[in-house]
């Protein structure tokens, strides 16, 4: 008889390609793992890896036993889902990890309505970049994941995974437009004693609502129109941190516009990258959710060809007929509602 949690461990270390990697995630020793593979070969009376230089390869009896784990893992999932649903008050711990703007807007909205639906949640909250927040659900060690997918990078795509789209969010260009020659034949360029002082871009937001606020005024036609990014080929620009997914894909529209913008400044963080463009006189491209963090005197516009990126909620298969995760998967949407609209 095969024993389920080693099919667990085989799992893991075709994830992560090495045995210290599944070690890792698994908090074993890579000795253990290795025992536990050779208790497993030993099971199925079959070879089901072989090294390759610093990694493993499964073999073919490997990515067979691999396949029965990941079906297995799903059957267990609905399983439990299936009891936690009987349950009278469905009551326990959900692991949420979001990308940083998500943890800025969305999450926080999601959490205050649970904790008013759903008292007997206990929602415990980090902070993970897309790719590593999909890797921990798929090893079970995440309950929800928030995470984005931009339309100019290839789909990132995990077996056994649901996911409920949230909302789709697009670039905006933010900084010095008012020099561009759009903005200028759209009368935005201001007279000299209206020019923003650029020291004032690191001061604190104003208490005001934004003038895209409802309770205020919308923004003048001219300073809504979309911008083609070619206009702004000879501009300074301010670019995330280097190999992000948001870093390629805006090198992938400038690319497309038939230049490579030159870099002025960078930074991860995406109310730095308001600042600074601001400040140097510089143009960037940021999501339209992080613009509800508004840098003092942003302007934001947006592109005659739009790039967005979907933002979306994913469970394990079969996990999103548990309650717990239904509510939370549920506050989430609710909580993205509102910004479908923008």
């Amino acid at each position: 008889m095969i024993d389920v949690r080693r099919l667990r461990i085989l799992r893991e270390v075709a994830l992560a390609g090495t045995i210290s990697g599944a070690a890792r995630a698994l908090g074993y020793t890579p000795s253990a793992v290795s025992q536990q593979l050779t208790a497993l070969e030993r099971e199925s009376g079959s070879e089901l890896l072989r090294r390759r230089g610093r990694g493993v390869e499964l073999t073919a009896e490997g990515r067979l036993l691999v396949e029965v784990a990941e079906r297995v893992g799903a059957e267990l999932e609905a399983a439990e889902a299936e009891l936690a649903a009987r349950a009278a008050q469905p009551g326990g711990t959900v692991r949420l990890l979001a990308f940083a703007t998500a943890l800025q807007t969305l999450v926080p909205r999601a959490a205050a309505a649970l904790a008013r639906s759903t008292p007997g949640l206990v929602l415990e909250i980090d902070e993970a970049d897309p790719d590593d927040a999909l890797r921990l659900l798929v090893q079970q060690r995440a309950d929800v994941v928030v995470a984005h997918d931009y339309d100019l990078l290839e789909r990132r795509r995990h077996a056994r995974i649901h996911r409920r789209e949230l909302l789709a969010d697009e670039l905006r260009l933010v900084g010095a437009l008012d020099r561009t020659p759009e903005a200028r034949g759209a009368g935005l360029d201001p007279p000299a004693h209206e020019q923003i002082d650029r020291a004032a871009a690191f001061a604190p937001p104003a208490h005001e609502p934004p003038t895209d606020h409802p309770d205020r005024p919308g923004p003048a036609p001219s300073a809504a129109l979309p911008i083609p990014l070619a206009t702004l080929a000879d501009r300074p620009w301010v670019l995330p941190d280097r190999g992000s997914a948001c870093d390629r894909v805006v090198e992938r529209a400038c690319a497309a516009a038939g230049f490579a913008p030159r870099v002025v400044a960078r930074s991860a963080d995406f109310a730095a990258i308001q600042a600074l463009a601001n400040a140097c006189s510089a143009v960037a491209l940021v999501p339209q959710l992080s613009l509800q963090q508004r840098h003092a005197n942003t302007q934001a516009r947006p592109l005659q060809t739009p790039v967005k990126r979907l933002v979306f909620a994913a469970v394990r298969d079969g996990a999103q007929r548990r309650p717990l995760e239904a509510a939370a998967l549920a506050a989430l949407a609710a909580a993205s509602a509102p910004q479908i609209a923008h």
